[in-house]
Order: C-alpha cells, then structure tokens, then sequence
C-alpha cells in the first residue's frame, strides 16, 4: 500500500482568483498567452488619449504589464504597430449607407463617417492616407465612392479623377484639424459643406456616359 504523506500545516491550498488569472508577469511566463489582437486592444485606447505620434512599445508593453521585447514578438517593431493599428481603425468605417441617398449625399455621408471614426483617434487619418503599405479597410471605402460614381453613369477615369480629388481634400481636412490645442475640434459641417462644392463642380463640368460601367476592382491607387 502506498502511503499519502499528510500535508504540512504550513501548506495553503487556494484557487485562483480572477485578478490572478489576469495577471501577466512582466517578462517572464505569461499564464495567459497574447495575441495580436491584444496588443492591438491595448494600443488604441492610448491612441484615442495622446494619439498616434506620441505611441511608443513601451507604452503599449507598460498597458499589458509586459516587458517591450515581448510586443515585437508580434509586431515587426513600432511602424509595423502603427499599421496595424491604422488598418483596425479603418475598418471601423461603416459603409453600409442607405440606398435612398442621391450619389452626391452618399458620398458625402462616406468622408462624415470617415471623419467620425478619425477624431476619435488623433493621427490615424493622416497616417492611412500617407501610407505606401496597401491597406485593404482603406480600398473598401474608396471601391464604395467608386461603385456609387460608376453605378451613376460617370466614367472610370472622372471617377477616378474625383476620387483623387476627395483624397486632397480630405487630406486637407485632417491637416486643418491638427494644429488644434486637446478639445477643439472644427465643425464637420465645413466639411460636409466642402465636399459638396467639390461635387457640385464635378457635376456641372462632367456628364455622365449612358450606361454605367463596371465596378472598379480593389486594386487601385488613391482613396479618400
């Protein structure tokens, strides 16, 4: 027979409470393994507060209660963090807009809710329009204004044209924003009143051909 050898009085057997399974050691074993995501979920609230320039790993690893080193394991260092975070913010764009609009309003309504979801976080905007790196939540806001013009009637090169055209203008937009001191903002409705004069000039210079053109695909260049 095997003997149980009795538990030493010293011995304290507990359960693991929540904050204890939360908790991450900073560098050594993590009980709870990260992922991407995680990284990216810690990231953006500190976006949202001081805004993409003033990110740093460090910030992000202090967030999670890691060491920096650990972050690279998942990002290619700091750019690779800022993409990242770029293209998660820009698939927060919502471009399921309802088909009662006129073109002109749908567009419009596109760069309002692009602006919506930007201010939310300081520098993103400026950093997704500037990027090189292709951007697929970016190509879906652009194939959207692109489906509408073309559905319209215009041509794929006006379309393309106008779309060009939307990108500086919102570009300028976003420049305009941030010499702003914390808490000011400008009034979307000078925007919204932009857009429009720029789409009042595309209507009246360019007609539309009489059978609307296909689609653009994803793979184009500018987008607003």
């Amino acid at each position: 027979m095997v003997q149980v050898k009795p538990m030493s009085a010293r011995t304290v057997i507990t359960s693991p409470t929540p904050a204890t399974r939360q908790r991450r050691s900073r560098g050594g074993t993590q009980p709870l393994p990260l992922t991407r995501d995680d990284i990216l979920d810690a990231a953006l609230p500190l976006v949202a507060e001081h805004g993409l320039d003033a990110l740093t790993v460090k910030a992000v690893a202090d967030a999670l209660g890691i060491s920096s080193p650990a972050v690279y394991h998942y990002v290619n260092g700091r750019d690779d963090l800022l993409d990242r975070l770029c293209e998660r913010v820009a698939r927060k764009i919502d471009v399921d807009i309802p088909a009662t609009l006129t073109w002109s309003d749908t567009i419009v309504e596109v760069l309002l809710r692009m602006h919506r979801v930007f201010e939310h976080y300081p520098g993103v905007g400026a950093r997704v329009l500037s990027t090189q790196r292709r951007s697929r939540a970016a190509d879906r806001v652009s194939q959207k204004v692109l489906e509408v013009l073309l559905t319209e009637g215009f041509t794929s090169t006006d379309a393309m044209d106008l779309l060009a055209t939307l990108h500086f203008l919102f570009g300028g937009w976003l420049l305009g924003t941030r010499p702003l001191r914390p808490g000011e903002t400008l009034d979307p409705a000078l925007l919204e009143r932009s857009v429009h004069w720029a789409l009042d000039g595309f209507r009246n210079t360019v007609s539309p051909i009489t059978t609307p053109g296909p689609a653009a695909g994803p793979d184009h260049g500018d987008h607003p």
